[in-house]
């Protein structure tokens, strides 16, 4: 009778042990990186208070019909440098403009612009980080909050966004 010599082996020197072992401790690790991202990230997209968000909605709906009461429309380009932030308008206003860049999901990545006139119709303004996401939703108002044009902005796309209220 011939002796297997894997009997005699150590535990830890048979493979299906460890093939056995793989499994949780993957499993371990895996939910060690979740928690990690969950306590890391931080859910933008719940609300804290739903019932003033319910109540805005008036003041926002008044504001795109200003918008179009005054008849204002514009494109929104974005300078060679990738830094830089372009507006032109199609009436001349007097005052600098408002831009929000609103992240889809993170409220962290919204960025606001004070935009200055160079020109009757014409805006400039400095991005303060670089837009690494595609898509952004792009809101251009007043100092004063009166009036707002809004989109959503597709970086990917060679040409001018159209901005106009958003009725």
């Amino acid at each position: 009778m011939q002796k297997d010599p894997m009997e005699n082996q150590p535990w830890y020197k048979h493979r299906h042990v460890w093939l056995l072992i793989l499994f949780p401790v993957v499993a371990v690790i895996g939910g060690i990186n979740m928690f990690y991202q969950a306590v890391k990230t931080d859910d933008g997209l719940v609300s804290d208070d739903y019932y003033k968000e319910g109540q805005e909605i008036n003041s926002q709906i008044h504001r795109d019909t200003k918008a179009t009461t005054l008849g204002l429309s514009g494109q929104l380009m974005l300078g060679e440098d990738g830094k830089s932030i372009r507006i032109q308008l199609n009436k001349a206003l007097k005052d600098d403009l408002v831009l929000k860049l609103m992240h889809p999901t993170r409220a962290g990545k919204d960025q606001t612009i004070i935009l200055t006139r160079q020109a009757p119709q014409f805006y400039v303004g400095k991005l303060e980080n670089a837009l690494t996401q595609p898509r952004w939703q792009v809101e251009l108002s007043d100092t004063t909050r009166q009036w707002r044009l809004k989109a959503e902005w597709k970086i990917s796309d060679a040409e001018a966004l159209q901005l106009s209220p958003a009725l």
